[in-house]
């Protein structure tokens, strides 16, 4: 009797090839940025798609879905980066060479940063529908609930927390998060002591109720507990392969099992022996952080292959948002360390001068590349700057300070403010930090009232006389700093103003008349009406100012200078 053949896809080698099963090791998360591009993609992602990480990440998605519709990814990431989340159905080219139909969920990231600004999640279709695996749609509920539940959130306590809730007790009876002590406080990995050994912190424990939980396990294994791992450790041994490993109590240590028979409240070997874990290492940008631990107790099977596929994927995906609340943390601290050293907070003023000022940065960093200074030069003379360097945060927090370093070095040389800027712009040229940043530079004479200005690619200054009147100060624009004169023909201007008594000069960033909604010529127009109308204090002028201030989508920095004294009628 004749065989059917079919007429199905065959392999190389002329066999067809076997049927593909969605398990776990179909679903996946990545990271991008809001452009597009990989920024994370772990070992789920490299199995699904056939590319390991060293050939995704920096790579725009579109080119690592061949066969995928382009038009249809462009406009998930643009609508995700945006904010708004989506799903889509796309026929891609799986890691065994043959087109599937995947389902996708893009997902805003509510504090995108260098880690990423999309969380990307891919499943095989059937498995989405719980079709073909009859426990597939648990399964992928599972990782769908850790996701929504984890992506927004940049507390590392909070997503371990979530991470244990989300697996007790429908995957485990009991779970819990370790991460290697030192990390969350900025330091490097931890080399191992010399005894071998690991010290991790238990940051999550979450218990099932079951007959057994009556008893105090928490206290047994408290939250927030330091402990050491040995090399014959599984968890060791988990860490150090950056495999899963599934053990017994027998391969505990005397300690532990002596805490768990403990609360177990001396029922004898029996539900020792029916105890198995299984621990998962969190591994982040090639980094493993720590380990995720399973527990199964007495009337529960024991893990297995499948099983370790859904760990690895609830594992991954909470090492990406530990590692991305790691990254934030670190960055927030060390620019709120710049903002706290660096930022001006008490301005040396002179008598005979009334200054008021405020900064807003946009971003959660609470600094950015905005900053202004007051800097005295003689008994009657000062300088005022307002500078703007390129981008938020940490980053830019570091190429304000040393362009204000950089020009109270320079004002001490009491130069005119044209030569200041030609040689601050010489200087940024060889500062990594800084790609671009505006600059306006102005000495006052309190004895002449004579003000001389210049400006670095800046918004001009606004000068409100005492009747009311105002005028936005027409100076030579200038290049910005930084951005490259390799003839060093860039020229600045120095303008020369006599600003009478009771006068108010306002400097200040694009962040304050520039937005979406508005251009800088219709702001500027509005910052002036505002000034017209002064409050009772300079102060409050600055604080009307800022209070009404449209949606804010830059860092505002505002400084106000009056003259409160006529010198020469002294």
């Amino acid at each position: 009797m004749a065989h059917a053949t079919g007429s199905g896809p065959r392999t190389d080698n002329g066999r067809r090839p076997r049927p593909w099963t969605p398990h776990l090791s179909g679903v996946a998360a990545l990271l991008l940025d809001e452009e597009g591009r990989v920024t994370q993609w772990g070992g789920a992602a490299a199995r699904l798609f056939g590319r390991p990480a060293e050939r995704a990440v920096g790579r725009h998605l579109v080119d690592l879905l061949p066969g995928a519709r382009a038009e249809t990814v462009l406009r998930a990431v643009t609508d995700a980066a945006s904010g708004v989340p989506r799903s889509d159905l796309l026929f891609v080219e799986s890691g065994d060479g043959l087109r599937r139909e995947l389902a996708f969920t893009w997902e805003p990231l509510t504090r995108p940063g260098p880690w990423g600004a999309v969380l990307v999640t891919a499943a095989d279709a059937a498995l989405a529908r719980g079709v073909t695996d009859p426990t597939g749609g648990e399964r992928l509920a599972l990782l769908h609930e850790l996701s929504s539940r984890v992506s927004s959130t940049l507390d590392p306590l909070r997503v371990a927390e979530d991470a244990v809730d989300v697996a007790v007790p429908r995957f485990a009876d009991s779970a819990g998060l370790y991460i290697a002590e030192g990390l969350l406080r900025d330091e490097a990995y931890p080399d191992h002591d010399a005894d071998g050994s690991l010290a991790l912190r238990r940051l999550a424990l979450r218990l099932t109720r079951r007959r057994t939980d009556d008893h105090d396990w928490s206290g047994a294994f408290p939250a927030g507990e330091i402990v050491r791992y040995y090399a014959r450790h599984p968890a060791h041994r988990c860490m150090a392969t950056g495999r899963p490993v599934i053990y017994t109590v027998a391969e505990l240590e005397p300690i532990e099992i002596d805490k768990i028979a403990s609360v177990l409240g001396g029922t004898g070997p029996a539900p020792l022996d029916e105890i198995t874990f299984l621990a998962v290492p969190l591994t982040a940008r090639g980094m493993v952080l720590g380990f995720i631990s399973f527990i199964r107790g007495p009337g529960r099977p024991r893990y297995t292959g499948d099983d370790v596929k859904l760990a690895e994927d609830l594992a991954a995906r909470a090492a990406i948002c530990i590692d991305n609340a790691r990254l934030y943390s670190r960055e927030r601290r060390t620019a709120q360390s710049l903002q706290q050293n660096l930022a001006p907070s008490n301005l040396t003023v002179p008598p005979g001068l009334e200054v008021a000022h405020r900064y807003l940065p946009v971003s959660a960093m609470t600094v950015g590349g905005d900053w202004y200074d007051v800097i005295p030069l003689s008994e009657t003379r000062m300088a005022l700057v307002m500078g703007d360097a390129m981008g938020h945060g940490a980053a830019a927090a570091g190429a304000m300070s040393q362009l204000r370093a950089s020009v109270r070095t320079l004002a001490g040389f009491d130069l005119p403010p044209d030569e200041v800027l030609r040689r601050l712009d010489l200087m940024a040229g060889d500062m990594d930090a800084i790609q671009c940043a505006t600059c306006l530079y102005a000495t006052i004479d309190l004895s002449t009232r004579i003000c001389a200005l210049s400006r670095a690619g800046h918004p001009p200054p606004i000068l409100v006389y005492p009747d009311g009147t105002a005028s936005v100060l027409d100076l030579p624009t200038g290049l910005a700093l930084g951005v490259g004169d390799p003839d060093h023909s860039q020229t600045y201007a120095t303008t020369e103003v006599t600003i009478p008594a009771g006068a108010t000069l306002a400097l200040y960033t694009d962040g304050l008349v520039e937005s979406r909604e508005q251009d800088i010529d219709t702001g500027i127009a509005a910052l002036v009406d505002h000034l017209r109308s002064p409050g009772p204090t300079l102060d409050a002028t600055c604080a009307t100012i800022i209070d009404a201030l449209p949606t804010q989508y830059d860092d505002v920095a505002l400084l106000l200078a009056r003259i409160t004294t006529d010198l020469q009628k002294r």
